[in-house]
């Protein structure tokens, strides 16, 4: 029986929607369009600096700048507010949440992300109320799939690995995961009920 469900964060208690600051923010670059830009700044070493924090949002928004050619009136604060835009709500995986709580299991977050991301969770009652403890890598300092991500948690919560249950939409996570025995699901928005499968897994 685990004792424990981690959660990543985006396609899991979200949706990522990258396209949804891309296209705006494409109307204020002259280097590049929206395609150019989602290729640009995702999968890149840009993204792994900002999400292992080794720079701050307002430096990120510098180097896309540089990037793009942005436009002098594209200011910091639009660029945040257009960038938090790729995070949505998942009403399957706030659910799962809450189930996972109501079966007595322990709940955290466990994720690559950047600060301007994580603080999307906040604005959001459920995500910023149920799990006990937020691993985000750009306050760690490493991403998934690196161990250490989750040894830290383990460390945090004195869990051992057998004791947790790990929901990841990425295979490649999972598989991390469990080679440090923890239990892992792999979660597809379109085709589960998160809910369902948890009380299958918990009960």
């Amino acid at each position: 029986m685990y004792k424990a469900v981690i959660f990543d964060f985006g396609n899991v208690l979200c949706l990522v929607e990258r396209e949804n600051f891309v296209r705006r923010a494409a109307r204020h670059a002259r280097a590049m369009d929206a395609e150019a830009l989602l290729s640009a700044l995702w999968g890149t070493e840009l993204e792994y600096e900002f999400e292992t924090g080794k720079f701050d949002s307002h430096e990120y928004f510098r180097r896309v700048q540089a990037l793009a050619d942005f436009d002098p009136g594209y200011s910091y604060e639009q660029f945040v507010e257009d960038y938090r835009r790729i995070i949505v709500p998942n009403p399957d995986g706030e659910e799962g949440l809450k189930t996972a709580v109501d079966l007595g299991a322990r709940t955290f977050v466990l994720s690559n992300t950047s600060f301007l991301h994580a603080s999307v969770i906040f604005d959001n009652e459920v995500l910023g109320t149920y799990p006990e403890l937020y691993i985000l890598s750009y306050k760690l300092g490493v991403m998934k799939p690196d161990p250490r991500i989750w040894r830290k948690l383990l460390e945090y919560t004195g869990l051992a690995p057998e004791d947790c249950l790990y929901v990841d939409d990425i295979g490649q996570y999972c598989d991390a995961a469990r080679s440090l025995g923890m239990g892992a699901f792999r979660y597809d928005f379109r085709a589960h009920n998160l809910s369902k499968e948890l009380k299958n897994m918990l009960q």
